[in-house]
């Protein structure tokens, strides 16, 4: 977790969203990095997100505007 991916430090926090304490973590969830920044979690995946102590987040999830469900 100590080499910051540039890329992952531009990472606007409106694209990412907490996880809830029930989610397990997995490979390409981020973690702040202490520096207002965001970085890649490289750590082991399966756990409960509420077992540890800093807040992991998960990028949401876009749908092209026209997979919309109908009204």
């Amino acid at each position: 977790m100590n080499d910051a991916n540039p890329s992952a430090t531009a990472i606007a926090s409106e694209a990412l969203r907490p996880l809830k304490w029930h989610e397990l973590v997995k490979r390409g969830d981020l973690v702040e990095d202490g520096h207002q920044g965001f970085e890649p979690w490289s750590g082991p995946a399966g756990f409960r997100a509420d077992s540890f102590v800093k807040q992991i987040y998960r990028r949401l999830i876009r749908r092209p505007s026209g997979a919309r469900k109908p009204l």
